[in-house]
């Protein structure tokens, strides 16, 4: 028999020990703007959710560890979706090819299986409500950080502070808003992001219109 200390210094060793599904604390939820999204993307134009031009899609929904490495790459079963689940997807996350990688990276250590995982996506998608500046039509709007932080939040009650992350990218200035990350306890409450709280936009924002 492998003495305790042994074997956790394995998988420590190994990085196994990171990838237990279940093994988690909180959830994030990533949420593209796909305008910003597939503009700073050229190569994921063609992909459905660019096509489409939805304001929003989920980029993922991650398990995350309060401290530590976060889980990963876990091991578990393919991805397997009823028609049901499928069409809420379509609005959502419409792309095969991300659900798949999102299962394999992320989903599988969730410890659900992956229609629950999948519709625990959608639900807490579903349930967020957006500050109109987040969907503008014909023409870019230029705000303040805070001000996009303040109607979240009046919008969706419960969030603390360090609850929700703006996440900027590219070369403009001020720099598009590309992504909002909010969250949740493993059962969909808002919570706090203890090591996944990263925001990098500055004062002044740009949101790309559709």
């Amino acid at each position: 028999m492998i003495p305790a200390r042994a074997l956790l210094a394995f998988l420590l060793l190994t990085g196994s020990l990171h990838a237990l599904a279940g093994s988690f604390d909180y959830y994030t939820l990533a949420v593209s703007l796909t305008p910003a999204y597939c503009d700073q993307n050229p190569k994921w134009r063609d992909s459905l959710q660019c096509r489409d031009r939805l304001p929003f899609t989920v980029h993922g929904l991650w398990p995350e560890k309060n401290q530590g490495r976060s889980p990963a790459d876990c091991a578990g079963p393919g991805l397997l979706l009823d028609a049901a689940v499928e069409k809420k997807l379509h609005g959502v996350m419409p792309d095969a090819g991300l659900r798949q990688h999102e299962w394999k990276k992320h989903g599988r250590c969730s410890g659900l299986e992956s229609g629950a995982y999948f519709s625990l996506l959608e639900r807490t998608f579903q349930q967020l409500k957006w500050p109109a500046q987040m969907q503008p039509q014909g023409r870019d709007v230029l705000i303040e950080r805070d001000v996009v932080l303040r109607e979240f939040r009046r919008l969706n009650p419960g969030f603390p502070e360090r609850g929700v992350v703006l996440r900027c990218e590219g070369r403009e200035r001020p720099p598009l808003l590309g992504e909002v990350r909010v969250c949740l306890t493993p059962a969909g409450q808002p919570a706090e992001c203890a090591a996944s709280f990263k925001p990098n936009c500055p004062l002044a924002i740009k949101i790309r219109a559709r």
